[in-house]
């Protein structure tokens, strides 16, 4: 992914510039289980902030970073990708401050951080719709319903090649690529197409990097993936994404910021999440970095290509903050 720009880079800081001096100095106090140290007020943030999880929440992350680190000069943030479900998995073992996640937790995520005393604040940072793509050369799949998606994609399906699908579509065999299972895409895609329980066929190239999936799909022309909507709208000169029917009757609909801001593109549009652990924002190093991000998540979030949180999700994620926090 592309990184920010520098006029981007300028506004952020711009616009962070007056309220972050205050905040540092004012911030909170206290310690984490697993804390190198607090940064004394007024002093700057010099804590470790540890970021991981999905890779498609990762470019709002990662733009987070860089431009916090043009305002706060001893900031050290820490952001990688290994999936939703890698991400929480590292939060249980108290590795990581903020989990990326671009599916809710889960209700068993939940109970093991809540059993191991390690809570969590949930905030909406974004929506995203999964894009399903195929090679710019491909040049005969224009869309494909939620049963054919189903019988693509599925385990029993039976569908290996482009004429299983469509008898006029050429016999050559699909290549599918999908994120790993690991990944919030991933479960998020299966529930939404093969329902609760649905198991997705085993021969796919399967990776938790999308930018290997969108390399895989763009140099193959029999190739089929999903993944994440920024990793497509950067790649359009090497991919197409294909419309989703909700019925074979129905008109097809591409993912778009539109589309998936008002959820017409069903069922693959989502909210997307960050948790942040609440002993964390003890640390005026996480404070610091989570305000920042929220106040600047709309810029971010269409830095990196997704749909920004509605007023009203925003309101909500500011009521959640700590009050030290959230005041200006």
């Amino acid at each position: 992914m592309k990184s920010l720009s520098s006029t981007v880079l300028r506004r952020l800081a711009l616009s962070a510039a007056l309220g972050m001096t205050a905040f540092v100095a004012t911030g909170c106090g206290g310690g984490d289980e697993g804390a190198k140290g607090t940064s004394s007020p007024g002093k700057g943030v010099a804590d470790t902030v540890v970021i991981d999880g999905s890779s498609t929440v990762y470019p709002i992350s990662e733009a987070a970073r860089e431009a916090y680190e043009k305002v706060e000069s001893k900031a050290n943030v820490i952001v990688d990708k290994h999936g939703t479900g890698g991400g929480f998995g590292r939060y249980l073992k108290g590795e990581v401050d903020i989990v990326d996640a671009s599916r809710a937790a889960k209700s068993d995520e939940a109970e093991k951080a809540k059993s191991q005393g390690i809570d969590w604040t949930q905030f909406l940072v974004g929506y995203d719709g999964i894009a399903v793509v195929v090679n710019k050369k491909n040049d005969f799949v224009k869309s494909l319903s939620v049963a054919d998606l189903k019988r693509l994609f599925a385990a029993d399906g039976g569908v290996k090649s482009w004429k299983d699908l469509n008898p006029a579509w050429p016999d050559r065999k699909i290549i599918v690529y999908t994120p790993d299972k690991d990944s919030g895409t991933f479960e998020f895609f299966v529930e939404a197409i093969l329902g609760k329980g649905g198991k997705q066929r085993d021969d796919v190239q399967a990776s938790a990097d999308d930018n290997t999936l969108v390399k895989g799909v763009s140099g193959d022309i029999d190739g089929i993936g999903y993944f994440g909507y920024a990793y497509y709208a950067t790649n359009t000169e090497t991919l197409r994404a294909i419309g989703v029917k909700a019925t074979a009757e129905a008109t097809a609909v591409e993912p778009n910021l539109e589309t998936i801001l008002k959820k017409s593109y069903a069922p693959l549009s989502r909210p997307l999440y960050i948790y942040v652990k609440k002993s964390s924002m003890a640390k005026p190093a996480t404070a610091a970095f989570v305000k920042f991000y929220l106040e600047n998540i709309n810029t971010l979030v269409k830095s990196a290509g997704y749909v920004p949180p509605t007023d009203e999700d925003q309101v909500k994620n500011k009521a959640d903050m700590p009050s030290g926090a959230a005041s200006k």
